[in-house]
């Protein structure tokens, strides 16, 4: 049962994405989930001044192997409430991506409060962008510790240059995962499942920034027990949002 924490349909611009070549929606997504045998993935939209979260869920809708995460700028109206509100008891969103770096505000600060505090309301994860100005590991633990209830989902955990850093703040905080997306090194991934906890690392590939090619085989490399990645691939993830009977479905039909 392998989930992917971290994926992107929409129209992506700029040199990294002119691969694509078009615009990625549910059903190309769906075939790269084919190919690699994820059972789901969490969606998330391209990040903007104000990510348009209500066209995710309409192009998603049907499609029961994507699990829409609403990227909300804290900035919008009502400290973004009222978005992630609507995304989760309208549009059915299941989790909130957080982007300090892109939206201009410390992860520390005051800023993001109101709108983790909805968060915990609506017993959602929150997944949030690391290893940058305004979301370093640190800044990222002390809103964390504020929020107890809430799994924060640390997004890259702190790569390139603080791993070391959010490793050590897992040990800390314990609602705090550490995830893999972007991470190319093994030895990273290890680290982080032998001193975090195999409990604590969830794979994301972060597509299509990266891709579940090279993610699952960096993970492959990193030695870890069979049962140590089966939390990892997905076992986590499935846990902390209560997915394991909605996986075992989609793993029966894609059997068939």
């Amino acid at each position: 049962m392998h989930i992917d924490s971290d994926m992107h349909i929409g129209k992506f611009s700029g040199d990294p994405y002119v691969w694509l070549g078009h615009p990625i929606g549910p059903a190309e997504l769906e075939a790269i989930m084919d190919e690699y045998q994820l059972a789901m993935t969490m969606v998330m939209a391209p990040t903007a001044q104000y990510p348009d979260n209500e066209s995710l869920a309409i192009a998603i809708a049907g499609h029961k192997r994507l699990i829409g995460f609403a990227v909300v700028n804290p900035y919008g109206p009502g400290d973004g409430v009222p978005e992630l509100r609507r995304a989760v008891m309208e549009w059915g969103m299941r989790g909130l991506k957080l982007m300090p770096l892109r939206h201009g505000y410390e992860a520390d600060g005051r800023t993001a409060r109101k709108i983790m505090e909805c968060a915990a309301e609506l017993r959602v994860p929150v997944s949030i962008h690391s290893g940058a100005q305004f979301c370093l590991p640190w800044q990222i633990a002390s809103l964390a510790r504020l929020f107890p209830t809430v799994p924060v989902i640390m997004d890259h955990m702190g790569y390139r240059y603080y791993v070391d850093g959010a490793i050590e703040v897992a040990q800390e905080v314990p609602n705090i995962y550490l995830q893999t997306a972007l991470v190319s090194m093994p030895g990273y991934i290890r680290m982080a499942v032998d001193k975090a906890g195999a409990d604590r690392v969830i794979y994301g590939s972060g597509y299509p920034s990266g891709h579940p090619a090279s993610m699952i085989a960096t993970i492959k490399a990193a030695k870890l027990s069979p049962a140590q990645e089966a939390l990892v691939m997905g076992g986590n993830l499935a846990r902390l949002m209560n997915l394991e009977k909605e996986t075992k479905k989609q793993t029966a039909t894609n059997n068939r």
